[in-house]
């Protein structure tokens, strides 16, 4: 597997580490990102997996972010766009998540 991936999928189980090293796993998804057409897929499927983690967390990794970054300022002066959704954690983090909605036969 992917040892990118590998170290992204362990990041996301761990938001009560520093904002540093949630800024380095920003920057590890990013370089997925990058390669994300030439992972196999079951690759695809864990950095899916990894990403719905990181997304229902994204409060608490925000907030240790914006301890470390102004993740607002750092978007625009690197001009981020929102495609790179990882970037926007503290946006993210006031949409309200929801289960999908089984269809009823």
């Amino acid at each position: 597997m992917n040892q990118l991936l590998v170290h992204y999928c362990v990041d996301v189980k761990h938001p009560d580490v520093s904002g540093a090293e949630h800024l380095e796993m920003l920057r590890i998804r990013d370089k997925l990102a990058d390669i994300e057409s030439t992972l196999s897929l079951e690759e695809q499927l864990r950095l899916a997996e990894a990403d719905r983690a990181l997304v229902a967390q994204a409060d608490t990794f925000s907030q240790e972010l914006l301890r470390f970054l102004d993740l607002a300022g750092h978007r625009l002066a690197h001009r981020i766009p929102p495609e790179r959704w990882w970037w926007y954690l503290d946006v993210i983090r006031y949409v309200p998540c929801r289960e999908p909605v089984t269809p009823t036969p």
